[in-house]
């Protein structure tokens, strides 16, 4: 069946997040190799509530597909603005699906909403149990689908001898990341390189003087903290940081979607603790080693080069699991929105 599906909380426009570029990539292929056309894709930045054009697309649609990722805890502003496709009047009789989502500490009144979703999908064991409460029914769960596609270059025997140091959404995070990067340099091979395409991410919607403004301040800040730490490279594409991964023994990153990309490149990781479950779900699902988990303060470069950080052997069956069980379920769903 051809069905018109549009993309709620597409992450991807601006090229600016890999692990985004990668879940937009993978989401979008999977409907449309099965016959689906995306006839809009409606950035979660933008509440769509109160724009003509959106508006216009959404009536459209057979099916109103919302890319969960990490929006839906705590009943954010912006997490209300994609629930409230399933009471609005352009909306609320269309096909509704939540796909990939975190759902975490969410309030009873969202419940009427996730009920009218006809098809829902969470990213991790602990959003399945919440969104299962709301929803009144089971709710499945796999991995995000950044992890549904494997890395195929990690059969092929590269040389891994680098430590690649990514960033974190928090400032203070990514400071002491980046001064863990220079430090490990004097032993080390390091490339301390953000999964970002620059600092921030600039918000389209905005007023135009504003994003005047606040461009040329992002330029400023961007070439300071570059100043700040010489070691700073901001590549260029999801192709390039997985190049980097491959080459790596080892990543350290406050970032979701950096573990992810690891596990989907078979790269020895550390992470840093973020602002809500979704890391420490990915752990619990996917049987990582907890030693992995570190807070801010354990970063420092004597404690990482004395230990041994490859995956265990139960870890590497753990994540093989993780991964076949990504793979599978993200087909199986796009053949159930699909049909």
């Amino acid at each position: 069946m051809n069905k018109q599906i549009v993309i709620l909380n597409h992450t991807d426009l601006l090229r600016h997040h890999y692990g985004c570029s990668r879940v937009m990539r993978l989401l979008e292929a999977g409907f449309t190799t099965r016959g689906c056309t995306i006839i809009g894709r409606i950035d979660g930045k933008l509440d769509w509530r109160q724009d003509d054009d959106c508006l216009d697309i959404l009536s459209k649609a057979d099916t109103i597909v919302i890319n969960g990722e990490g929006t839906l805890h705590n009943g954010r502003k912006k997490a209300g603005w994609l629930m409230s496709v399933a009471n609005h009047p352009v909306t609320r009789e269309k096909e509704l699906a939540l796909i990939n989502t975190l759902y975490q500490d969410n309030p009873d009144h969202w419940i009427p909403l996730v009920k009218r979703f006809r098809h829902l999908y969470a990213r991790d064991g602990r959003s399945a149990k919440h969104l299962s409460e709301h929803a009144g029914r089971n709710i499945p769960f796999f991995g995000d689908l950044s992890t549904s596609s494997i890395d195929p270059r990690i059969s092929q025997n590269i040389e891994r001898n680098l430590i690649t140091v990514s960033d974190s959404v928090n400032r203070k995070v990514a400071d002491n990341l980046c001064q863990l990067a220079h430090d490990l340099n004097k032993h080390n091979q390091v490339v301390l390189a953000p999964l970002t395409r620059s600092l921030r991410e600039e918000n389209p919607y905005s007023a135009w003087p504003a994003r005047v403004w606040r461009r040329k301040s992002l330029q400023l800040r961007q070439m300071m903290r570059e100043r700040r730490f010489p070691m700073l490279t901001f590549l260029h594409s999801e192709a390039d940081f997985l190049d980097t991964l491959i080459r790596s023994k080892l990543c350290i990153t406050g970032r979701f979607h950096g573990v992810c990309l690891c596990l989907a490149t078979n790269t020895p990781f550390i992470a840093v603790t973020s602002n809500s479950w979704k890391i420490e779900a990915l752990f619990e699902d996917a049987g990582i080693d907890w030693r992995r988990l570190l807070k801010t303060s354990d970063l420092n470069s004597s404690f990482i080069e004395a230990w041994d950080w490859s995956f265990s052997e139960k870890e590497k069956t753990n994540i093989a699991r993780y991964l076949a069980n990504s793979q599978t379920g993200a087909a199986c769903m796009f053949d159930e929105i699909a049909n």
